[in-house]
């Protein structure tokens, strides 16, 4: 089974870019995820090394500190689900954004409808590379492609498959 990107082409259409969520945007996932599963994983080997006079308070313990490990273990994990699930592709012809993994919203427009392209990087998103792009639409359309890696990357392969698509004037 290929991308979203993939099965969408059109006839002759062919993908120039791809791009990838930066994970730099989910830093703090990353922190507070790890260091509440390390402190309940640590909580859990010790309510298990209890003494057998604290059966009770250790078994209730080390369901709660399951629990928590669980959480703690999606919120860690949460990142690498957004990368995968959001597709950023670049054709010979439009753009093509998809997000969502059991819910799915996506965006494909095509070069001759789009007007702007802007990208907005943060101190931090500069400084990792990381960013938004904004595509602006004929008839005023919105839409914002959220934690690029490398938005300035994806901007000028957009522009680029862009002048190639224009007609020479002759």
């Amino acid at each position: 089974m290929g991308s979203y990107g993939e099965e969408n082409l059109g006839n002759s259409e062919a993908i120039k870019y791809s791009a990838k969520v930066s994970l730099w945007r989910y830093w703090l996932n990353f922190l507070v995820g790890g260091a509440v599963l390390l402190a309940s994983l640590w909580a859990l080997a010790r309510s298990i090394f209890m003494p057998s006079t604290a059966h009770a308070a250790s078994a209730a313990i080390g369901t709660t500190m399951s629990v928590v490990a669980l959480l703690a273990l999606l919120f860690f994990l949460w990142p690498f689900l957004a990368r995968r699930a959001t597709q950023l592709v670049i054709t010979d012809k439009r753009v093509i954004a998809k997000f969502g993994l059991l819910s799915t919203r996506s965006i494909e427009m095509r070069f001759d409808k789009i007007e702007t392209v802007r990208v907005a990087q943060s101190l931090l998103g500069r400084m990792l590379s990381y960013g938004d792009i904004i595509i602006t639409g004929t008839g005023s359309t919105f839409d914002p492609i959220p934690n690029i890696a490398s938005p300035l990357a994806f901007r000028a392969a957009l522009n680029q498959s862009m002048e190639q698509r224009k007609p020479t004037a002759g």
